[in-house]
């Protein structure tokens, strides 16, 4: 469903140039292979013109999508699926009043949508970086795991941030601590294709923890950069998808009436009903024409 959507986000930092690419940032300076180059933090747009710019853009995006799934909606789900849910705090489900985080509550998403057999499992750790599930992509066990699954979901890179931004000068260069934090997983994406090369890969997006205030105005822009960065940085692999969830986190209510910081029980449904759709949707099917990995993906 996601894949026109996609390509254009590829073509747009192809043809760069001068301009910005339809997101509020500036076009890279360059492509390198499969990876953008980021110009200098001072040619960056306002914050209030990248938010002006991202609805527009937002719509754009929202009618590929809709334009895909009119298309292809008749497709039908695959007969089983096993999801591993690898990463950080968000992965793990904390801030989740049932427990059930993500993992748990895919199950029922995705047999609502016609999956019939489901395995979910949560490789999630509460406030990992991207250096931790580094190492913890060593161990036997996880990587037995990830080696079986249909799908991997990935939330990592918040805990790096979080930590960096604590010092002084990451707040002077914002761009080379995220690209930083993107190299990172970028690796990590590239090891999990070393254990799993047919697997699709669906990366959350970010999210302000802070849903009010000043401090959720300034990280609102910073989140849309975020995400654009991701998805241009793996534009050009099919099987990697960007699933936003600002959207989905984006009100103090759905914030965990346990921590006020992570997401709410609400906000874990949504966020599995959307990653549902993708798995069972036909973007499972128009990936898997050009890929190697398993049958049905």
């Amino acid at each position: 469903m996601t894949t026109t959507a996609k390509a254009a986000t590829g073509r747009g930092a192809a043809s760069g140039g001068s301009g910005d690419i339809g997101t509020g940032l500036p076009a890279p300076v360059s492509l390198r292979g499969d990876r953008a180059e980021w110009p200098a933090q001072n040619n960056f747009p306002s914050p209030a013109v990248i938010r002006s710019r991202m609805t527009a853009t937002i719509r754009a995006a929202a009618l590929a999508v809709s334009l895909a799934a009119a298309t292809l909606h008749s497709a039908a789900p695959p007969p089983e699926l096993n999801v591993a849910v690898v990463g950080d705090s968000l992965a793990h489900g904390v801030g989740d009043e049932s427990g059930m985080g993500i993992a748990g509550r895919l199950e029922p998403e995705l047999r609502s949508r016609g999956v019939e057999s489901i395995v979910a499992t949560n490789l999630g750790t509460w406030g990992a970086t991207t250096r931790d599930l580094a190492a913890k992509l060593r161990q036997p066990d996880l990587r037995a795991s990830i080696a079986a699954a249909d799908a991997i979901v990935l939330s990592i890179g918040a805990n790096d941030i979080r930590l960096l931004f604590t010092g002084e000068e990451p707040l002077r260069s914002p761009l080379a601590v995220a690209g930083g934090v993107l190299r990172n997983i970028e690796r990590i994406v590239a090891e999990l294709r070393l254990i799993n090369p047919g697997a699709r890969i669906l990366i959350l997006g970010a999210y302000a923890p802070l849903a009010r205030g000043r401090a959720a105005e300034f990280l609102e822009p910073l989140i849309a950069i975020w995400d654009t960065m991701l998805a241009l940085q793996f534009a050009a692999d099919p099987l990697v998808t960007i699933v936003p969830i600002s959207d989905i986190v984006g009100a103090p209510e759905r914030l965990s009436t346990l921590d006020s910081f992570h997401p709410g029980g609400e906000a874990y449904q949504e966020a599995a009903a959307r990653i549902a759709e993708l798995l069972a949707g036909p973007r499972l099917e128009a990936a898997a024409e050009g890929s190697p990995g398993k049958a049905g993906l």
